[in-house]
């Protein structure tokens, strides 16, 4: 009997490193809808930056307001906001300013990403910073903390960009029908369900009284839902963005694609997420009805970007994603071993995200038959919306694979450059526009005094060459300003902190079968005892 007890003792003790285990697990690696996320560094441990008066001087101003640079400024920030551009001859610097060299060096407005998910990682703010995003967009997806750390942002208690969380992610449940244990899942993690218009309504009105500056359209099916969104969001003083209704294009209803499009100019949608959308609905060289196997018309190219230009319509464009699809498809490994940022993805969303071998999705769609005629209508599309003086924002839908936060809006700067679009229209879209479409063009998007202090010191003319961009020499936000070693220190601290995360998450792989296995064989063990106990009594 004494044995038996301590058989039980230790059985007891193995189910309890089981069930802790597997909730550390959870903790460290958040699964498919991030409903548990490991928090991040403190921020006492990264730099405080400079909060009191800096100064720039010497300085190339690119005000982003029309394509010109003002050479040899000096520019003021105090209280956080631009006091002063000017030669300095007529003004006088305050004794306590923090002075930075702008010789030969551009200043230019923060960077905005238009489309972006946190999945609950805080660090992935660090990051972005560091790359000279100083305005994000949330697009769902991410859990109910993100309006927590928005507003720590805005009162100076937390680093990172300034952020506009368009929260949660709006799907129709006939479409996902998934368990209630995993839409509760769903739901923790920035998606929500709902099968009527009067839910949607509903659901509106809640998001308005929580405080979220936007709704984000996903996978609704019906117009009928999607409209009572609009509407209700419009009651509510509520921006919406996202995907098309898919009953115009996924499950199109519609006899042509023509009439789709038609029909969609009517229901008054404000945004679009991705260039991709309107692919969908654009009429093809054929009646055939695959955009994988037939090419887009480009007359049809042409009159919808018009079209939407003359709606006044906005569109995030996420073209690079739809380009490194082609390469995911053809060498994934390859192509993540040239990508040395991808240490700074967290290694829960990496797994969880579909990063890696046999977990990437776009594996399959990059190999689908046809897949360039996809890819160029898309590039065709955003060039024929520049050309048509549409709205665009640039986007990336980061941290998707492979868009590495930060990292991947310069790469989807050069990309649309390398489509057709200039320098100055491609920036127009990260500065200028964001701020125009958010109804902030008072506060931000251009380097005029008065506004707030958003702003990266570039060692180069991005004017000239794009890639420029990516030679950050500092950055502000909100009036603090952190220099380039304050940001590497930052890269560096998320590195460490996300490798820690790794090494962590393989020990509980590796740890979390053995003792499964080990409770196995003490259990048996108990069982064969008990068994020749009651033979022998």
């Amino acid at each position: 009997m004494k044995a038996l007890k301590w058989v039980g003792i230790v059985i007891g003790i193995l189910v309890a490193l089981v069930i802790i285990a597997f909730i550390a697990r959870h903790i460290y690696e958040p699964q498919t809808h991030q409903s548990w996320v490991k928090p991040g560094i403190s921020q006492k441990e990264i730099p405080a930056g400079v909060n009191t008066s800096v100064v720039f001087v010497n300085v190339n101003v690119i005000p982003m307001d029309t394509e010109r640079i003002l050479e040899g400024q000096t520019v003021i920030i105090e209280d956080h906001r631009i006091a002063y551009i000017g030669t300095g001859g007529d003004v006088e610097i305050p004794a306590d300013a923090y002075i930075v060299d702008g010789e030969g060096r551009f200043l230019i407005p923060g960077l905005s990403d238009m489309h972006v998910h946190t999945y609950g990682s805080e660090n992935i703010l660090l990051v972005y910073l560091a790359n000279g995003v100083t305005t994000i967009r949330t697009m769902g997806e991410d859990p109910p903390a993100i309006l927590e750390w928005r507003d720590q942002i805005r009162d100076g208690t937390r680093a990172g960009p300034n952020m506009w969380v368009f929260w949660p992610s709006i799907e129709n449940n006939d479409k996902y029908p998934y368990p209630e244990w995993e839409v509760e899942m769903a739901t923790r993690g920035g998606q929500t369900f709902v099968h009527t218009p009067e839910e949607a309504e509903q659901l509106v009105a809640e998001m308005a009284t929580l405080g979220v500056d936007g709704i984000k359209a996903h996978g609704v099916v019906s117009s009928e839902i999607y409209l009572a969104l609009l509407e209700s969001a419009a009651r509510h003083g509520l921006p919406i963005d996202g995907h098309a209704p898919e009953d115009h294009t996924s499950y199109s209803v519609f006899e042509t694609r023509s009439d789709s499009w038609n029909d969609f100019r009517t229901m008054g949608v404000p945004a679009l997420a991705h260039v991709e959308e309107l692919v969908k609905m654009v009429e093809l060289s054929d009646e055939n009805t695959s955009l994988h196997f037939h090419q887009a018309s480009d007359e049809s190219i042409r009159q919808m970007a018009q079209d939407a230009a003359d709606d006044g319509l906005w569109v995030t464009t996420t073209v690079f994603l739809f380009r490194s699809i082609v390469d995911q498809a053809s060498d994934l490994e390859g192509t993540l071993s040239r990508m040395p940022e991808v240490k700074y993805v967290h290694p829960g969303v990496f797994d969880a995200k579909g990063w890696g071998m046999g977990a990437n999705y776009y594996v399959e769609v990059g190999s689908r038959p046809g897949y360039s005629n996809y890819l160029a209508a898309q590039e065709k599309m955003l060039l024929a919306l520049s050309e048509s003086g549409a709205l665009l924002m640039s986007g990336t839908d980061a941290p998707v694979p492979l868009m590495v936060p930060g990292f991947s809006l310069h790469d989807e700067l050069e990309t649309m450059v390398d489509i057709g679009l200039s320098p100055y229209d491609v920036l127009r879209t990260s500065t200028y526009n964001p701020a125009l479409y958010l109804g902030e063009l008072e506060e931000f998007g251009t380097i005029e005094e008065g506004k707030r202090a958003d702003l990266v010191l570039l060692e180069a003319n991005p004017l000239e060459e794009i890639t420029n961009t990516r030679q950050i020499a500092g950055v502000m936000v909100r009036g603090r300003w952190y220099s380039r070693a304050d940001l590497d220190f930052m890269l560096e601290e998320v590195a460490k902190d996300y490798e820690a995360a790794k090494t962590t998450q393989t020990v509980l792989e590796i740890a979390f079968p053995i003792v499964v296995v080990l409770l196995l064989i003490s259990a048996g063990w108990i069982a064969v005892r008990r068994i020749r106990q009651g033979k022998t009594s």
